[in-house]
């Protein structure tokens, strides 16, 4: 490997960071889920007095937990893959088709996720739009902006996995660090 990374790879180190440092932030988002869960079964079965609030409380958390960490999941290598065939192929072809399956299929899903996801939230931020399922009736916005949020996200750790993968489809190497061990790419 040479000393200096090319510039594919400068770029998606330039853009790892914006996963790596939200996936963290997202991760304290257990917290209060956590405590909202603990409150109502303490309040439901020690007190006999469940609230209104602790399951909507739950469920947009657990959800904005889930969808903000996506990108996280991503660069890590984090997400499901089929490796019956992908494992035996070598990095360059296995560059290739990643590549293309970046361009093909994930970009577009990012840029829909956060076309649609930006429509929901705007309606919902400015109608004031609340959970009319929900006693507590809270509102909906925040919950909604996680959509457009993780599109964005994604999208951002889309371009540097793309990167990574024409860099290896360039080199027939892939770069220190961007390995799978187990389950795809084998680490270099």
């Amino acid at each position: 490997m040479t000393g200096h990374p090319s510039k594919l790879l400068r770029i998606a180190h330039a853009l790892d960071p914006i996963a790596i440092w939200t996936g963290k932030l997202t991760a304290w988002l257990i917290i209060p889920m956590v405590l909202s869960l603990v409150y109502e079964v303490v309040a439901r079965y020690v007190f006999d007095s469940p609230t209104l609030w602790a399951y909507d409380m739950t469920f947009m958390l657990y959800g904005a937990f889930f969808m903000l960490g996506s990108a996280y999941t991503l660069q890590r290598k984090g997400h499901i893959r089929t490796d019956s065939l992908y494992g035996g192929w070598s990095p360059r072809t296995q560059g290739i088709v990643d590549a293309v399956c970046y361009i093909v299929m994930f970009m577009p899903f990012a840029a829909i996720f956060l076309w649609f996801g930006w429509s929901y939230f705007l309606k919902a931020f400015m109608t004031g739009e609340r959970f009319v399922s929900s006693p507590w009736m809270p509102i909906t916005w925040p919950f909604k902006m996680a959509m457009p949020l993780t599109g964005l996200l994604l999208a951002i750790q889309g371009v540097s996995e793309f990167c990574k993968s024409l860099d290896a489809a360039i080199s027939g190497r892939w770069p220190e660090g961007a390995g799978q061990t187990g389950l795809g790419r084998e680490a270099t």
